[in-house]
Formats: C-alpha cells, structure tokens, sequence
C-alpha cells in the first residue's frame, strides 16, 4: 500500500472510530495478539451481534491484544492490500490469532482474495508456525463446517459463548498448538479429529444476552444500540435454518431485559434481534415499556399476525414508516407445504390497519422456486400482491423475490434446485404477470447466479478449498483483490 492509500485507510479508520461509542476497553498489545476479521462491510459488522460478542469475549480475556478487520470501511469501496488493523493499523499478518466470524455464506467467498493478499495458503496442511493460526465461526460454519475443514485450522460450529474464552486460555497458558484445544466439546480441529466433540452447554442468553459493546452511529440500524432478545425460533418452516442451528430457542425474560436497559440509560434508539422477534412471548411488554421509556425502536421486518394497534403505534411512535412482511408465497398448496399457514383474510385487514396507522410503505417477501412450485402457484402470488395493493391504500407496496436454496439440516435439504435457466424462465413468467396488475409496483428478483452460488456453498465440502486455491493464484497474478469484491470466482 502506497503512502496515499495508507494515509486515507488510517483517516476513514480514525473517523469510524470517531462515531463510537465503546462500553468496554479493549487492550491493543498483549501475550498474544489477535484479529477479530468480519469478512464484509463495516457497518455490517458493526450490526452483527455474532461479530460483536466475539470481539467482546476476546477482550474479556487477560493477556490478549485484540483488534478488528474489515476488509471495506466503505460501500463498493474494498481496501487494498496490504491490510492493517482497524485500530492501530498494524499488518495483519503480523497477529499470532485470526478470528473469522462468518454469518453468510456468501462471505466465504472472500477467502481467496483475502489470504491471498495476505500471503497466507489456502489448505491450512500448507501453513506453518510462521503463519497466524486461523480460527472460523459463526452462523455460517454452523450450517456447513465441511466446506471450511481444509482452509481453517480451528472451527467453532458452535455458540462462541461456551467455547471461545476456553479456547484462548489454553493458548494462553499453555501455548498455540492444536493439540490443547484438540478435545474440547464445541471445537472441531480437522486436521486431528474427524468430527467435533458435541457441546451439551448451551448460552443462557437470559442471564447473558448478546449485545453491542461497541455502538457505531454507521451501523446498519441507523447508530442505534443492540441487543439479542431471542435466539432460536419456534417456528417449524421446512426452508429456514435458524431452527435447525439455534435450538433450544431461549429467549431474554422482559424482566432482565429491563434490567439490561437499565444500566445503558443513554440508550435513545435500539434494534432488536431475534430469529422471529414478534414470536417474544413478552413482546408486548418489552414495546410498552420501551415507549414508556421513550426508546425508539430499529426494525422493521414483522410478523403480521403480532401487529395489533398498540404495537403499530409504538413502530409509529418511533419513526418506522416502512414495513417488510414475509408471506413467502400467494399459494395455499405450498404455504402448507413449507408449514407456514396464512389466513389471507386476516392480512389483508393488517395491510389495512397499516395504512390507516400512517405507514408509508410496505416490502413484500416472496420465494420462487420452492419445491414442487407450478404454473398455478406462481398465479397465485401475483394474484395474492394484485389483493394486497388493493387493501394497502396509501401505503405503497413493493415485493422482493429470493430463489428457494435448499439447506442442510432443515427438513427441505433434499429437494430440487432450479437451474439458472429454469429460475429465469420463472423470473420472466413473473415479470409477465406483473404488467397485469392494475397498478405497477417495484419488484427486486435475486439473480440466478447468486443463488446458483449459495446453492453451491452450501452443499460444498472439503473440496472447496482446492477451488479457493486456484482463485486465490488468480487474485495474486492478477491482483484482483484490490478491485472487487476479494474473489475471481465466477459461477
């Protein structure tokens, strides 16, 4: 990195550094010095409450220097290499510990851009004492360790609550090796082990809710606070991950929620995160007492069936004009299919309370491509948003079709995924249905190729580090890494 590079790496560096808010005092020099690296966006990070408790139970641990990463402080701005340190911009080869939190993953696919700026190997077998060892988890490692078994030297499949602060004690005390992490429950070192050891511990996230240590008014929740008041879901939907990887569902009692908001009293804005927030069987007296407070609130993804007229005015109350809802799909067939029942009359009535309490707009979630999905069904949900703008009002409608990927572990693994060329035929048919209705409305589609890629990362094995070793060569001899997104893949 030129001099002019550095120079304004380390200005936007101070400058986000500027905009925080800090509850915790981390060390920047220690025994062991490491890197806690969220492989995207800053202000995604910043959001990311795995991220967060990472960077907070390594701080919690004496003897440990510890400093962030991000790989773009900017949007559609990626760093170039050589890569510093968020805080002291120090080289980031130069850490005994990397520390991947990994909640996409899409994310992995910065792997070869990154080690390759880095000088790392790509297959750990290739890395020596010289190199800094490489830890992974998240909810991404969680869905699908396999793929990352060859590339990282330690995974936590599991919650970093229960695992991480035993993990650094023993390099601490008895030194970086492998073999003294080897045997514990929740951690899984592949080149010693054929299969982690299961952890019966799970966090008590009641006496111990995750929660933004560190406050960046550049956060994707607008500068506000964060904290976890769900974790898990108690929903049975055949798509969705969040059940198969965070059982049991705990949840955050509204009284030790009060208590947790009491000792941030300067505490204005706070989003709240759950799998399935309005599933809270306090939600309502967790939004009463923070209006009564006078506490905003950050979100605006709901469940339609919660939204009563005391919540829409608290959501009101805090300056959400704009609300996403997730039907999934117009077909009754598939809604029971995916055991995600809708009574269409009863949304149709919320769309109207929605609009009569003042809300602007409302983003509508659908799924293409789901099992078994035919002509018919495909009517159905244009037929369904044709309904919701009729009752909508002045609220203005949009949709936003994802493409079904089926997932590990959730009770639609098996089923089909669509080839590109059969996602965009359907993506057309849709967009032919849409000219009919009566009025236009903005619809976004994910692109076949990405979710031609998630499919793919998803299911990928070991084998994944041999192609990450042959995009990484590309990234070095042609230096893309310092002018996308840290990968060459194309797919």
């Amino acid at each position: 990195m030129g001099l002019k590079h550095r120079h304004d790496y380390e200005r936007l560096s101070r400058e986000l550094l500027a905009s925080e808010q800090s509850y915790l005092q981390p060390q920047f020099a220690g025994k062991i010095n490491l890197a806690v690296v969220y492989p995207n966006l800053y202000s995604l990070g910043m959001s990311n409450l795995g991220f967060l408790t990472v960077h907070r139970i390594a701080c919690s641990v004496p003897g440990y220097g510890v400093e962030r990463f991000f790989p773009a402080l900017e949007a559609e701005r990626p760093l170039r290499p050589p890569f510093y340190s968020f805080e002291t911009h120090r080289p980031l080869a130069d850490f005994d510990l990397l520390l991947f939190s990994f909640s996409y993953e899409g994310d992995f696919d910065k792997i070869p851009g990154l080690f390759s700026a880095l000088g790392l190997p790509i297959k750990s077998e290739k890395r020596n004492r010289h190199h800094p060892l490489l830890i992974a988890g998240g909810a991404a490692v969680a869905a699908n360790q396999l793929a990352l078994s060859k590339i990282f030297d330690v995974l936590v499949p599991g919650e970093a609550e229960t695992t991480l602060q035993p993990i650094l004690e023993k390099f601490r005390d008895e030194g970086i090796s492998l073999d003294n992490v080897k045997e514990m429950a929740g951690v899984w070192v592949p080149a010693l082990r054929d299969m982690p050891k299961p952890i019966e511990e799970k966090c008590n996230i009641d006496l111990s809710p995750a929660w933004s240590h560190i406050v960046s008014s550049r956060n994707a929740f607008g500068g506000a606070h964060i904290v976890e008041i769900m974790r898990g879901c108690p929903r049975n939907c055949a798509f969705c991950l969040a059940r198969v990887i965070y059982q049991p569902v705990r949840r955050l009692s509204f009284a030790n929620f009060c208590s947790w908001l009491d000792s941030f009293p300067k505490c204005r804005d706070l989003g709240l995160v759950a799998p399935s927030l309005f599933d809270h069987p306090e939600i309502d007296q967790i939004f009463a007492e923070l209006a009564r407070r006078q506490v905003h609130i950050r979100n605006s993804s709901v469940k339609w069936e919660k939204l009563d007229a005391n919540i829409l005015e608290v959501l009101r109350n805090s300056n959400i004009r704009s609300l996403t809802l997730a039907p999934e799909t117009g077909s009754e067939r598939l809604r029971a299919a995916m055991k995600k029942p809708l009574n269409e009359d009863r949304f149709f009535s919320c769309l109207e309370s929605i609009n009569q309490a003042g809300f602007e707009h409302v983003k509508l979630y659908f799924i293409a491509g789901l099992p078994d999905e035919n002509q018919q069904d495909i009517d159905a949900t244009i037929d369904f948003l044709g309904r919701a703008q009729r009752y909508s009002g002045k609220t203005t409608l949009s949709a936003a079709f994802s493409i079904f990927v089926p997932k590990k572990g959730t009770a639609w693994e098996s089923q089909k995924f669509l080839s590109q060329a059969e996602i965009k035929h359907k993506i057309r048919y849709i967009k032919e249905l849409l000219q009919k209705l009566p009025e236009p409305v903005k619809v976004n589609f994910e692109s076949p190729q990405e979710a031609t890629r998630q499919m793919f990362l998803s299911q990928a094995g070991p084998e994944l580090a041999d192609e990450y070793t042959r995009e990484a060569e590309k990234c070095s001899e042609n230096r893309l890494f310092a002018r996308n997104q840290f990968s060459a893949l194309e797919f």
